[in-house]
């Protein structure tokens, strides 16, 4: 607090000397919101890659790829928000001429999503396209255009944020943010329709198998809503509202929900796969499909997930002639089983063309050999 001689209270004329700092709720305001709710998804995120590596040590080397790579884009994406919001608010927050000017981390953050939207959209296109199949390629191909498309518009926004010194002159540019949002979200609904309408038609008429059909019509409903949705507000915000930074902010989060949803899909698999029978290991992408009229066997692209389920013990006390009964049992229940939905599943119908739901092999247990 500022004192003249002799006064024993701060002077009013000092103090009304200050230049006045703007509101910044809508500027660096939202940016730290953002930056608050993506910290969390991110530690979020960060469990969910720590179960995937519990829970799926054989899956194919793509994925784990994936899942590397994903991680490293969302950590980097994560100090490039922690720095934008200390040097904005805590180095320079009394500083208005730095207020005004970008920074490497802010200029940084168009590209950064960017490639951490395709880093996970991979993995989304690559499940669509052992789905539909070769009759259906053209679809593949117009998503994978928007994506790259969606990759160069960020590209060119930040290019644009490192040539432009100021927000005020960056203002005319972020149409470009609007156009690479708009693409994603165009990607998006492709991809969810495409989804939906292939598990509609994958129906047998198996009562087990249509109520899984319909979680997963579900979880594709939700996870593709929850990014579309923040793709749209930052696609309306960085266009009518390009004077603040909300659309920054809904653009933090919605690059960390694209990093959510693949790391849900990853492992939901063994609670979808335990309920549906298999069903979920082809929706999600642990099990290929074979090309409509290739008539080729559907191929296992990953180990299934028998070995991760830990089968309990038997309880103590028990005796041999009492657990012998129990096995003998147990395994005439699961034939008598496996029977019926044969039968189920040969006077169901079966959508012509589709091979998603009958690449479950579900076939009756073999006899045991006696002596």
């Amino acid at each position: 607090m500022v004192y003249l001689p002799g006064d024993s209270s701060p002077s009013p004329n000092l103090v009304s000397r200050f230049p006045g700092v703007p509101s910044l709720n809508s500027t660096y305001g939202a940016v730290l919101l953002g930056s608050y709710f993506g910290l969390m998804m991110y530690g979020f995120n960060l469990h969910q890659a720590y179960r995937y590596a519990r829970l799926f040590p054989g899956d194919q080397l793509f994925l784990k790829a994936v899942v590397v790579a994903v991680l490293i884009l969302e950590s980097f994406h994560t100090v490039l928000c922690m720095h934008m919001s200390y040097y904005y608010l805590a180095v320079n927050y009394f500083d208005p001429l730095a207020l005004l000017s970008g920074s490497w981390s802010i200029d940084m953050l168009p590209i950064s999503a960017g490639v951490t939207i395709i880093a996970c959209q991979t993995f989304f296109v690559r499940r669509v396209y052992h789905l539909v199949g070769r009759r259906y390629t053209f679809l593949v191909i117009i998503v994978i255009a928007l994506l790259i498309g969606e990759l160069a518009f960020s590209a060119a926004a930040t290019a644009e944020a490192f040539i432009q010194p100021t927000f005020a002159k960056y203002e005319h540019v972020t149409w470009l943010i609007s156009v690479g949002f708009g693409l994603a979200l165009a990607a998006d609904g492709i991809l969810t329709t495409v989804l939906i309408l292939c598990l509609r038609q994958s129906r047998t008429g198996v009562r087990r198998t249509d109520s899984v059909v319909d979680v997963l019509i579900l979880y594709a409903i939700t996870t593709g809503l929850l990014t579309s949705v923040f793709n749209t507000l930052a696609f309306l915000f960085a266009l009518i509202e390009p004077n603040n930074l909300v659309y920054v902010g809904i653009n933090i989060i919605a690059s960390k929900l694209y990093a959510t949803s693949l790391f849900a899909a990853l492992n939901s698999r063994v609670a979808l796969t335990q309920q549906g029978n298999g069903a979920s290991t082809v929706i999600f992408g642990t099990t290929g499909v074979a090309s409509p009229g290739s008539g080729a066997a559907p191929r296992v692209m990953f180990p299934t997930l028998d070995r991760w389920s830990v089968a309990a013990g038997p309880p103590t006390g028990t005796s041999d002639t009492e657990l012998q009964d129990a096995h003998t049992k147990a395994e005439s229940n699961d034939r008598l089983e496996s029977q019926e939905r044969l039968e189920e599943t040969k006077q169901a119908p079966i959508p012509e063309g589709l091979h998603t739901l009958t690449a479950l092999n579900v076939q009756p247990e073999p006899q045991p050999q006696t002596a």
